[in-house]
């Protein structure tokens, strides 16, 4: 496990992020998650694999596969993320996402 994807040096790359949504704000994550879902399953993201959200009250919990570092990258970099990036400070709880980075057993 690591919390950069940079050390996932083979394989695809799995990602497990999670955040908490300040209450009161649990649909706009929604909304921002699922915009992002959508996105991460067209043809706009070629290398994303698996992009699964669950929810359980105000947390959100993401299962990511890449089939690399440039898939996981671009997903990272794209707007609807970026988006999402932008208003972290205002939706969840201490304003950020947190993942973590895993290999793929073979």
């Amino acid at each position: 496990m690591s919390t950069s994807p940079d050390a996932i040096t083979s394989g695809r790359i799995i990602c497990v992020a999670q955040a908490e949504a300040l209450v009161g704000k649990e649909s706009e994550v929604a909304r921002h998650l699922t915009i992002i879902r959508k996105a991460a399953e067209s043809d706009a993201e070629p290398g994303t694999h698996t992009y699964r959200v669950v929810q359980y009250g105000t947390k959100f919990k993401v299962f990511e596969e890449y089939e690399d570092l440039a898939a996981f990258k671009a997903h990272f970099n794209g707007a609807p993320f970026q988006a999402f990036a932008a208003v972290t400070s205002e939706l969840l709880v201490g304003g950020e996402i947190t993942g973590t980075f895993y290999s793929e057993l073979k």
